[in-house]
This record gives C-alpha cells, structure tokens and sequence, in this order.
C-alpha cells in the first residue's frame, strides 16, 4: 500500500541520477534544470548523484557519492543512500536506466512509493557495440533479436525497471517504440518530450575553412573513425575542409592514430563546458552526428539554434525532420563523403542554411520542466489549480 502522506505536507521527490552539475552531459543538466523548477514549487527536492564537487548555492539538497572510491564500494554507496531518501520521499524519479533505475526500482516497490524514469538511450545495445561485438544501428540490432542473446540477464533487469515504473518520459518516438515493442511497457505509461532547444542565436559564419564539428563521447558507436577516414577522401578535394571533434572516450587513441597523416586539417579537444563549445560550434560550418544511431542530441539542438545545419546518420529521432540531403547511411564511408560534399557545395550549403532558419524551435527549458511536474503529479493524482504546490 502507497504512503500518502504527502497529502499532509510539503511533497518530497527524489531525484537519482549517475551525474549531476558541474559534470557536463544531457542528464547532468536535465536534473539539474528540474530540480530548480520542483524546488520552486515548494517542494523538497533531493538529488543523488556520483561525483567529487561541492555544490553552487542551490536550492535543493545534493547527495554526491565519491567517484574515488572503489567502484563496488561507491556503487554500495549510491544504492544504500538511494533507499534511505527514498524512504524519507513521497516520489523517485530515476534519471538512467541502470545505474540509477535498479536502486530505484527496487526502493519503490518495498516502500510502495510511485517511481518514474526517465530513459535516455540503450545500455544494451551501447555496452555491446562499445565493447566491439556487434556494429549496427540499434534499429537493426533489436530487429534481429540480439538484445536477448548478447546480455540476456541484463535485458532482463531492465524489463524489471521499466516494467515497475508508474510512468516513463523520453525524447524520441524510436526510444518510444524499442521500449513498447520489445520490453512490453504500455504505450500510454510513456510520455514523449522533445529535448529542447537553448534560444536562437545570431553567430558570424565561417570564412576562408569549412569545419565539420563533432562533440561527445569517442566510444566505438558514435562512428568516429568512419568520420576520419570520409572526412580524408573529402580533403583530398576540398582543401579548405577541417575536422574538429570535442570530447573524451577509449577510442580517442584510435582517433589520433587515424588522424595524424591529416595534420592540421584534423583536431581533437578535450571535452569542453557549455560556452566554450558554443564558441566552438558557432565558429564552425556544419555540425556532425554520426552514430550508428541517433536519437535526438542535444549537441545539434545547439547547433541548430546557432544556425548551423547539421550532417546527421538516418533513421534518428531528431526533434525536427531534417532534410535528407543532411542524411547518410551510418554504415557507408560513401554515403558519409557525399553528404559532407554536399554541404560543401555553396549552393546546397545556402540551402541548408535557410532551411536551419525555417525550423520551428519552440521547445523550451520551460516547457519540457512543466511536462516532468505533470509526470509526477499525475503519479500522486494531484489536481493543478495554480502554479505552484497544489495538491489539496
């Protein structure tokens, strides 16, 4: 049976994710742009979270489990603080599907509290491509079945986790459908919210170069090394061409090596904070999302609303429908060539250029913060009679 005295009191939500500001990432920001707007609420707002940084003022208590430690020890750590707050609140809120989805799920369902998850992107299919034993778009790789001979006890973990969950938000219709169609979650528990877009910007364009720019994780699935060798034939006839990719990974060694009879026509950064990148990207020509699959990166988000078109591999669950002239094959270095030289065609790259200017980008912080208070407060079937904490 369900505790219900939150009908008495202040609400109390928890909110269990792997990172959290000051790391950088999509659910460092997401949680930290949520819990702001349910802290405003009135609401008491925990956020459980690894990492070694003190907090920045805010509104809300941060629970930060050392990434210094052992990793089973932290992960002890992580879980045991996980039951504790969740005992204390009146809702968990699970920001990954694993790490922080286990402890919850399992938290929830002894307390008997609702549990709401967000879901982000894959852990079966990203571990089993990162570790090379399969290289395939993940549409493909649910299609033939292989999520249940490749990691079968972890499938079944997550048909757990999801399965327990009172309601799940994501971002795309392709997360949307893997989850329905394979894990048996009930379409009408999955709510479907676009990541948003950061405000429009005036930036100067690029002249004298073209840069291709890529920022995120160099992990096998993000199809760096196909970038390379494309962006190679490319420069062989455009030798205004460049390549920048931003971010960290285990493949980054791999990713030099490639790049190094390029010169300086390739660089590789570190990752960066959010200006820099801004920087980075509005100083570029065109921005790169090419993983085996795409779901809707906050990265081109942010390059879009720089104006900046976008090279992105197909079958993707971008929050706006892009041109298929922007699209390519995440499989063929051919296909990968032609849509780089397309954007180097002045005439198609004008194109592109008002199209990026035609998008609507509407979705806001606003909006997609508003969505995560209606997934919580239909949870605890509280009515909404004015903008903050109102439940009676």
């Amino acid at each position: 049976m369900r505790d219900m005295s939150w009908k008495r009191k202040p609400l109390r939500i928890l909110l269990v994710t792997g990172i959290f500001h000051p790391d950088v990432g999509g659910p460092a920001t997401h949680v930290r742009h949520i819990a702001e707007h349910f802290s405003s609420l009135g609401w008491g707002v925990t956020v459980l979270a690894f990492g070694n940084a003190g907090g920045a003022g805010e509104p809300y208590r941060v629970i930060r489990v050392s990434r210094k430690l052992p990793k089973l020890l932290s992960w002890k750590l992580y879980a045991l603080h996980a039951f504790r707050e969740a005992l204390r609140s009146d809702v968990i809120y699970a920001f990954d599907l694993t790490t922080a989805g286990f402890p919850s799920a399992l938290a929830a369902r002894l307390f008997g509290k609702p549990f709401l998850l967000r879901i982000g992107g894959d852990p079966i299919w990203e571990r089993v491509v990162e570790k090379g034993k399969r290289y395939l778009p993940m549409r493909d790789y649910y299609e033939q079945g292989l999520f249940r001979s490749d990691r079968p006890l972890l499938y079944r973990l997550i048909r757990f986790i999801v399965r327990s969950a009172d309601g799940i938000l994501t971002y795309c219709t392709f997360l949307q459908d893997i989850y329905t169609g394979y894990y048996g979650v009930p379409r009408e528990r999955i709510t479907l919210v676009p990541n948003p877009f950061p405000p429009r910007r005036d930036v100067p364009r690029e002249t004298g170069t073209a840069t291709f720019v890529f920022a995120g994780r160099f992990v096998s699935y993000k199809n760096l090394s196909r970038v390379i060798r494309a962006f190679a034939r490319v420069r062989e006839r455009h030798g205004d061409a460049q390549l920048l990719l931003i971010g960290d990974g285990p493949d980054e060694a791999v990713l030099r090596a490639l790049a190094a009879p390029l010169g300086g026509a390739v660089s590789i950064l570190p990752k960066l904070d959010q200006k820099a990148l801004f920087a980075k990207t509005a100083s570029a020509s065109v921005a790169l999302a090419p993983a085996l699959t795409e779901f809707n990166p906050n990265f081109i988000l942010e390059a879009l609303a720089l104006g900046k078109p976008a090279i992105i591999s197909r079958d993707n669950g971008l929050s706006v429908a892009v041109p298929k002239e922007w699209e390519f094959d995440p499989l063929s270095d051919d296909s990968l060539t032609e849509a780089m030289e397309r954007m180097l065609d002045s005439t198609q790259y004008e194109r592109s250029l008002a199209t990026v200017r035609g998008f609507t980008m509407n979705q806001t912080w606003e909006t997609v913060v508003k969505e995560h208070e209606r997934l919580v407060r239909k949870a605890l079937a509280i009515p909404v009679t004015r903008t903050t904490d109102t439940w009676l």
